[in-house]
């Protein structure tokens, strides 16, 4: 799967967000509510991680891959961080500035 987000600051406080999970359905998914959420909010991990549970609210793993649910809430939390931060993740370094 992946992550894709676009944070606009200002003040300090998100004053808009845009968030789409790739791999996960036939197309871009997007949960407009958690872009919502985070309007106003203060770019901290307790946002984004609200803001990824409500992405996966309903997710449901099968056999063996229930793990993915986590990695998933992970990736979108590192990358609202890494948006906040305006920290570019480019594919030649995988490691966070």
């Amino acid at each position: 799967m992946s992550v894709a987000a676009g944070l606009k600051l200002e003040g300090g406080a998100i004053k808009e967000a845009r968030l789409a999970l790739g791999g996960v359905a036939h197309r871009p998914w997007r949960v407009l509510d958690a872009e919502k959420r985070l309007i106003g909010q203060l770019p901290s991990r307790k946002a984004f991680g609200d803001a990824a549970d409500l992405i996966l609210q309903g997710a449901k793993g099968f056999a063996h891959n229930s793990f993915k649910i986590e990695l998933a809430r992970r990736a979108i939390v590192r990358t609202l961080k890494q948006a906040a931060a305006g920290t570019p993740q480019i594919q030649s370094v995988k490691s966070i500035v």
